[in-house]
């Protein structure tokens, strides 16, 4: 469910489309290409931050990316609307330690502990753990430029981002697992659709007359809780249960990256 105050968010670039196709209709031409974005990425939840050494989050970026297409519709020299359309794949690798107690059910790690029971896992102490999301990304930006005529030029793109959960994997010791004898998978504990907020700033070249070569450090922010923290869970058939604790806070998606872009004038 996409909320009211989303819609507003998203139809902004549309409004300041509306207001500057007038200023100068001439100049206007269409740029289509291809996106490429090696990045960090991360999932923020104050719960994991401070879990001490029972959950630590470690550094996530062998295997993450993204890529995709992309269109800049120039309304003139300095301001334009554009576009992309990735697969981005992101989450968050834990480092962590399973003793006699139960982990804290506030944090991930009684996430791992869960896949470690239903599993049948032999985990005792060490473990690493990851959350990997697959989403599909429709950023809709603003784009503002230095004069996009000249052969090199500054550009600054800013906007909101609807990411669609494709898919989830949640890996105990490098084995992707997930949730036998209940009515859950690890997709369902995530939201299908949430809202970010992008920024890309960088540079270009026009190296011909029809080539743009871009390079932009791009970052997104979630604004929304990626987690479905209303999601039920029957263990064994049993009454459905809350399978987050109330304890627990939101956790919001976060990218930074370098995106290198190609286009074409049409």
């Amino acid at each position: 469910m996409i909320y009211p105050k989303c819609k507003a968010i998203i139809g902004i670039p549309f409004v300041v489309l509306f207001i500057l196709l007038p200023l100068e209709a001439g100049a206007q031409n269409i740029e289509v290409g291809v996106r490429y974005n090696p990045e960090f990425t991360g999932l923020i939840n104050k719960n994991d931050m401070t879990a001490g050494s029972a959950l630590q989050r470690t550094g996530n970026f062998a295997y993450t990316g993204s890529f995709g297409a992309g269109a800049v519709l120039n309304i003139n020299k300095h301001f334009g609307l554009a576009v992309d359309f990735l697969f981005s794949r992101e989450g968050q690798r834990f480092e962590g330690y399973l003793g006699s107690n139960p982990s804290d059910a506030s944090t991930y790690g009684s996430v791992v502990n869960t896949q470690v029971v239903l599993n049948h896992l032999s985990v005792v102490g060490d473990y690493v753990a990851k959350a990997e999301l697959n989403y599909f990304k429709l950023p809709l930006m603003i784009s503002l430029t230095s004069d996009n005529t000249r052969p090199l030029f500054f550009t600054l793109l800013i906007g909101p981002q609807v990411d669609f959960l494709q898919g989830v994997a949640q890996e105990v010791n490098h084995t992707d697992e997930t949730y036998p004898n209940t009515d859950i998978t690890p997709y369902d504990l995530y939201k299908p659709i949430t809202i970010n907020g992008v920024l890309a700033l960088g540079g270009a070249c026009n190296i011909s007359s029809r080539l743009v070569l871009s390079a932009r450090v791009r970052g997104d922010y979630g604004f929304e809780d990626v987690e479905n923290k209303e999601v039920m869970v029957r263990y064994n058939g049993a009454a459905p249960v809350r399978f987050y604790s109330p304890e627990r806070g939101a956790t919001h998606c976060i990218t930074g990256g370098l995106m290198i872009g190609l286009d074409y004038k049409i």
